[in-house]
Order: C-alpha cells, then structure tokens, then sequence
C-alpha cells in the first residue's frame, strides 16, 4: 500500500516530512477521528506528501502514535502553573488541567483508555499530586486511592461529556428530562465544579480523621 502510494505521488511533492508537521497533522485526525484514523495514507494527505515519506519520517505508525501522545501529554503539563504548600489547590490544579487536557485532546483519553500514560511527565504529576495528600494529612494508600479517585472522576466525567455531546439534557424528549435528577441542574461545568468540591471535601475530612486517631 505504501509504494502504491508513493508511485502515485504527484511530481514536485515534497520528500521530507518535518517531525512538528507530522506530530499536527497526526494529532488533527486523531482528535477528528480517533487514533486508528492515524494512518500513513491518512497523513499523507493531509501533508501533501507521499506515504512513503510518512512511512520513512514516523518510524511506524505505532511509533508515531505513541510519541504523539508523549508530547500533547507533557506540553499540557509544561504549561502548569502550579501553586505551592497548598495540597487542596494542588489537587484541584490537577484535575482542572487533565480535564482540560482530555477534552481538547480526546486523543488522549482514548489512548488512556487502554493503558497508562506512559511518559516521565504524566507520572511526575501523579506523583506530585500524592505528594500534596500526604502533606494535606492523610497516609501513603489513601494518597494514592485519593489520587485515584480524583483521577477517575475527571476521566469520567470527560468521556460522558465527549460521549453524550454538550446539549444532552436539551435533545431528550421533555417527558424523559423531567424524570431525570439533572432537570434543574444540567449546567455542566458546575456539574464538575461541585464534585470535584466534594472529592476535595471528603479528602479533607479523612486527613482531619486520621489527625484525631
């Protein structure tokens, strides 16, 4: 497929495909369609060049996938600002920015679906996440259950949101939305809002529990 490709490469193409072009472009069809719609043919379009250049500049397209999710991955987390001796501000930054991250990036949620984000950065941040526990209170496996379950939320959370699109509540029939629990309350965003507040919130009163024992 790849040589039938480059036999019908138009003259005058270009030959040489830059890693940053590559690395956008595969990103723009992931995002569009998902990771399996990274495809040598697929790029080749979008970058104007054969496939066989695509082949010879990605080093695979499982290669190319995976170091496409290593670099959206820690750009996002470069671009954290994170506050300083203060645990709650330093979970709730987390989970802001990972919800950010997912729904900009679904790309990545898909890959996280499968398997961890296997990049130095990605475990930095969990592991400052439950860094911050600890030093909010509570003991090394409720930091990490913690860290868990804030992690889980946020990912939930995104992949309804992505699934289920953003005028949910509004495209049902008025009968089914008024037997829902969400009739008054379908604002998204403060969905989020208030239950990350109450993760936090029951984080707080384990560490204060532990305290008092």
């Amino acid at each position: 497929m790849v040589a039938e490709s480059q036999r019908r490469a138009r003259p005058g193409r270009p030959k040489v495909v830059a890693e940053a072009a590559l690395l956008d472009a595969a990103a723009l069809l992931a995002d569009d369609g998902g990771l399996e719609s990274v495809t040598f043919r697929a790029l080749a379009e979008v970058l104007g060049v054969s496939a066989m250049a695509v082949h010879r500049a990605s080093g695979g397209i499982d290669a190319l996938r995976h170091r496409l999710i290593a670099v959206v991955v820690d750009e996002a987390i470069n671009d954290i600002a994170w506050p300083e001796g203060d645990w709650r501000g330093t979970v709730e930054t987390f989970a802001r920015g990972l919800r950010d991250l997912l729904l900009r990036h679904p790309l990545v949620l898909e890959a996280h679906s499968r398997a961890a984000l296997d990049t130095p950065a990605a475990d930095d941040v969990a592991h400052r996440v439950v860094r911050a526990l600890r030093e909010g209170g509570l003991d090394a496996e409720h930091a990490a259950y913690g860290y868990a379950a804030v992690h889980d939320f946020v990912t939930g959370h995104v992949a309804i949101r992505l699934g289920r699109g953003e005028l949910e509540l509004l495209d049902i029939p008025p009968a089914r939305r008024a037997a829902s629990v969400f009739d008054s309350f379908h604002d998204v965003e403060r969905r989020f809002q208030v239950g990350l507040g109450l993760l936090l919130d029951g984080l707080a009163v384990a560490a204060e529990r532990r305290a008092r024992a």
